[in-house]
């Protein structure tokens, strides 16, 4: 019954993920020991780096007309009333049910977090650019605010959490690099199993 609660859930997730998600999964299966590395790169690849778009300038006009003095900046009015202290605040118009993968991508997340700084903590040479991987898997997933935080937030707990338990790269470590790739590869290929693209 639960999975079939699961499935009919499955059917909200927008397409573009479910493909991305599966494609995923499929690579993982295909994929050999030696690339568990690389988990992710079938499903984000290598992109170029993509630069923030430039701030957009204020037209030059006349601010006398506006009741600013030139030169000198003024604080926007506030139009808005502020809420009664008692009355409770209501949910954002942006929040939504979180998908029914949510607790395997929030894990993903937190793998992602630990193996950027594991990586980096014990090989000369990282194998993978666990962050680009991260900021792929929020820009593919992460349609609201709320939900890019709860991401975000697990990435860090998982990057923060091991930055406190490992100064030096030990022979535990190395071993939970390993246990964290295949950790990943396994949820990857449960979420393309369990959602699957339609």
């Amino acid at each position: 019954m639960k999975e079939a609660v699961a499935f009919a859930r499955a059917q909200d997730i927008p397409g573009r993920a479910l493909r991305a998600i599966a494609a995923a999964a499929i690579c993982i299966v295909i994929s050999t020991t030696s690339a568990e590395a690389q988990f992710l790169d079938f499903l984000f690849g290598s992109r170029p780096e993509v630069k923030p778009p430039p701030a957009e300038a204020k037209p030059a006009g006349n601010n006398a007309q506006h009741g600013e003095v030139k030169g000198h900046k003024t604080k926007p009015k506030k139009t808005a009333a502020k809420p009664a202290p008692d009355a409770k605040a209501a949910p954002a118009p942006d929040s939504e049910p979180p998908p029914p993968y949510d607790p395997e991508m929030l894990r993903l997340a937190e793998i992602l977090g630990a193996l950027t700084y594991l990586d980096t903590l014990c090989a000369s040479n990282p194998q993978g650019d666990w962050r680009a991987k991260m900021q792929a898997l929020l820009e593919a997933d992460a349609k609201t605010a709320a939900r890019k935080e709860r991401l975000a937030g697990s990435y860090n707990r998982g990057f923060h959490d091991y930055e406190r338990t490992y100064h030096l790269c030990t022979q535990n470590a190395q071993a939970t690099i390993g246990r964290f790739l295949a950790e990943g590869a396994g949820i990857a290929h449960q979420v393309v199993n369990r959602y699957g693209a339609s």
